[in-house]
C-alpha cells in the first residue's frame, strides 16, 4: 500500500522538478538573451520590488547586469521580460517604438495610471498624447512660460521684503510657492 502512494508522489516530484526548471531556463535558441525566471508564477518580483538605495543603479538590475550582460531576461509579477541597461539598445527601441517594439506596463501600473491614462496607449495615439504633455510641461515649456513667471513673482516678492524691516522665512515662502499656482487654470 505505502509503495502504490509513493509512486504518485515521485511523478509529482519529478514533474514539478521538470516544470521549475522549464521555467527557469526556457529554450531561447540564441533569439533570447541569457538570464534567469525565477520561481513560477512570482518570477523574480520579490527581488525587483525589494527595498532599494535611492542613488544608483538598483541592486537587482546591477546584480543581472555583471551576471548576464546590458540585456538579460527575467520573470516580473507573472509576465517574462527582457531588460535592457544598453544606452544604443535602448535608443534603437524607443526610436522603433509602435513599429518593431511595443511598449507594455504591468496590469498594477495600468490601473493605477486609469483606464484612459497615457500607459493605456499604444503606439501612434501614445506618441501623440506623450507630446502633448511634453508640449504643457516639458523643457522648452518650461523654459519660455514658467521660468519667467517664476522670475517676475521672485522679484516681486524680493522687492516686498526688501522693504520691510523683518522677513519671517516660513511665512515668505509659503506665500512665494502658493502665489500663482491657480491663476493659469482657475475657471471663471
Amino acid at each position: 500500500m505505502a509503495i502504490l502512494l509513493l509512486y504518485p508522489v515521485a511523478v509529482l516530484v519529478v514533474w514539478v522538478t521538470v516544470w521549475v526548471y522549464w521555467w527557469r531556463n526556457p529554450k531561447c535558441n540564441g533569439v533570447l538573451p541569457p538570464g534567469s525566471m525565477g520561481l513560477p508564477l512570482i518570477g523574480e518580483s520579490l527581488q525587483y520590488f525589494s527595498a532599494q538605495p535611492l542613488e544608483g543603479i538598483p541592486p537587482f538590475i546591477a546584480k543581472r547586469m555583471a551576471r548576464y550582460g546590458p540585456i538579460f531576461r527575467t520573470s516580473i509579477v507573472g509576465q517574462r521580460v527582457v531588460m535592457s541597461t544598453d544606452e544604443e539598445v535602448n535608443h534603437y527601441i524607443f526610436q522603433q517604438e509602435g513599429k518593431i517594439f511595443q511598449a507594455w506596463y504591468t496590469e498594477s501600473a495600468l490601473r493605477i495610471a486609469g483606464e484612459q491614462g497615457l500607459l493605456a496607449h499604444a503606439g501612434n495615439s501614445h506618441k501623440y498624447l506623450r507630446d502633448l504633455v511634453l508640449n504643457v510641461v516639458g523643457p522648452q515649456h518650461l523654459k519660455k512660460e514658467l521660468l519667467h513667471e517664476m522670475d517676475i513673482i521672485t522679484r516681486k516678492h524680493l522687492s516686498l521684503w526688501a522693504a520691510s524691516h523683518e522677513v519671517d522665512i516660513k511665512i515668505a515662502t509659503e506665500t512665494v510657492s502658493s502665489f500663482g499656482k491657480f491663476d493659469r487654470f482657475s475657471v471663471p
